[in-house]
C-alpha cells in the first residue's frame, strides 16, 4: 500500500510540472525516493541524435553517464535494445562493458539498475539508478523500478508532447514574424519574404525557426548572412554554457566533489570546447565574408562587362565567372562544415 501510495505522489507530482526540464528533474529525484538502494540517479534521452543525460541527481550519475556515451557501451545503454530493466551487481566484476566499467568504478560506482523507458513519441529514454556498494539492488529494487519507470515514462511522453506543440506554435509565431519584418524593410510579398530567409537559412545550413527568431530578437537583416552567423554562434555558446553551469550548480548528494584528476580534466576539456568553438565561429565568419566579397566583385565585373567596349567585355566576364566560383567554394566549405580549401 505503500508503494501505490508514492507511486501516486510521483504521477501527481509529474503532472504538476510546467516544462520538460522540470518533469525529468522530478523524476530523477523521486526515484532516489522509490527505488530502495539507489544513491545517484540520471535520465538520458535521444529523439533524433546521440543518447545524451537531461537530468542528474548529482555529478556523479552525470559523469558515469559520459563515461557510458564516451566509451560506447554501458547498462544505460545495453537496456535501451535488449531488457526492461537491467541489473548490475557489481561494476568491478562486470565483463561485458570493459572500457565503461573500470571508469565507473573510478567514480566510486558499483552497482547499476538501467531501466529502458518505452516512448510513444519514436525516442528513447532510459532511467539509470547507480549505488556506491555492491549488491545494492535486490529483488524488491527490481519490481519497483520496473513499475516506476512506466510512470515515468507516461509522465515523459505528455510533457514532450506537450513541448512539440509549444514548440510548433512557437515556431510558426516567429516565422511570421520574421516574414513581417522583412516585408516591411524591404518592400516585399510575404511569398518573397519568405524566400529569402530559406535562402539565408540553406546558405548557413540553420533551421529556418531558428534563423527566423535571430531575425526577431535581434533585427539582423536576411542578407547579412555574415552578422546572422555571428550571432547563431554566440547564441550557441551561450546555451553550452547555460547547461554546464546548471549541472555544474547540482550539488553532489554523495558529499564529495569527485576525484581530482577528474576536475582537471573535465577542466581541461571545457577550454578546449571553448577555443574550438571560437576557432569554428572565427572560420565560418571568414568563409561567408570571403563569398560576400567575391559576390560583390563578380557583380561589378558583370556590370562593367555589359556597358564596357567589347576589348574589355571578356576580361570582365571572365573574372565574373572567377568570382563566382570561388564565392560558391566558400559557401560549400560552410555548408560541408568548413572543410573546404584555404580562402582566396
Amino acid at each position: 500500500m505503500e508503494l501505490a501510495r508514492v507511486l501516486t505522489e510521483a504521477a501527481r507530482t509529474f503532472a504538476e510540472q510546467q516544462s520538460f526540464v522540470a518533469t525529468a528533474e522530478r523524476i530523477v529525484e523521486f526515484a532516489l525516493t522509490v527505488v530502495p538502494g539507489a544513491d545517484s540517479a540520471s535520465l538520458s534521452l535521444a529523439r533524433t541524435g546521440a543518447l545524451q543525460t537531461v537530468a542528474a541527481t548529482d555529478e556523479v550519475a552525470a559523469s558515469t553517464d559520459a563515461a557510458q556515451y564516451e566509451a560506447g557501451e554501458g547498462p544505460g545503454l545495453h537496456v535501451l535494445p535488449h531488457d526492461r530493466v537491467l541489473r548490475v551487481d557489481d561494476l568491478a566484476a562486470e565483463t561485458r562493458w570493459p572500457r565503461f566499467t573500470t571508469r565507473a568504478v573510478e567514480r566510486g560506482v558499483r552497482a547499476v539498475l538501467a531501466c529502458h523507458l518505452p516512448s510513444r513519441n519514436g525516442g528513447r529514454a532510459a532511467l539509470t539508478l547507480y549505488s556506491r556498494e555492491p549488491g545494492a539492488f535486490d529483488e524488491d529494487s527490481l519490481a519497483v523500478a520496473a513499475l516506476y519507470s512506466t510512470h515515468a515514462a507516461l509522465a515523459l511522453d505528455a510533457v514532450l508532447r506537450e513541448e512539440d506543440l509549444r514548440t510548433a506554435v512557437v515556431s510558426r509565431e516567429g516565422i511570421g514574424q520574421a516574414v513581417g519584418i522583412l516585408m516591411q524593410r524591404h518592400r516585399i510579398t510575404s511569398d518573397q519574404a519568405f524566400q529569402l530567409l530559406s535562402t539565408a537559412s540553406q546558405k548557413l545550413n540553420i533551421k529556418v525557426r531558428r534563423l527566423a527568431g535571430i531575425i526577431v530578437e535581434t533585427g539582423i537583416d536576411a542578407r547579412d548572412t555574415t552578422e546572422l552567423a555571428r550571432q547563431a554562434a554566440k547564441d550557441a555558446g551561450n546555451r553550452a554554457d547555460e547547461l554546464r553551469h546548471r549541472l555544474a550548480s547540482k550539488a553532489p548528494m554523495t558529499g564529495t566533489s569527485g576525484p581530482r584528476h577528474l576536475d582537471e580534466a573535465n577542466r581541461r576539456a571545457r577550454q578546449a570546447a571553448a577555443r574550438a568553438a571560437d576557432r569554428l565561429q572565427r572560420t565560418m565568419v571568414a568563409y561567408l565574408s570571403a563569398a560576400e566579397a567575391h559576390e560583390r566583385a563578380a557583380e561589378l565585373h558583370g556590370k562593367i562587362a555589359e556597358n564596357g567596349f567589347r576589348e574589355i567585355r571578356e576580361h570582365h566576364l571572365k573574372q565574373a565567372e572567377e568570382h563566382r566560383q570561388a564565392a560558391a567554394v566558400a559557401r560549400q566549405a560552410v555548408e560541408n562544415g568548413l572543410a573546404g580549401p584555404p580562402l582566396t
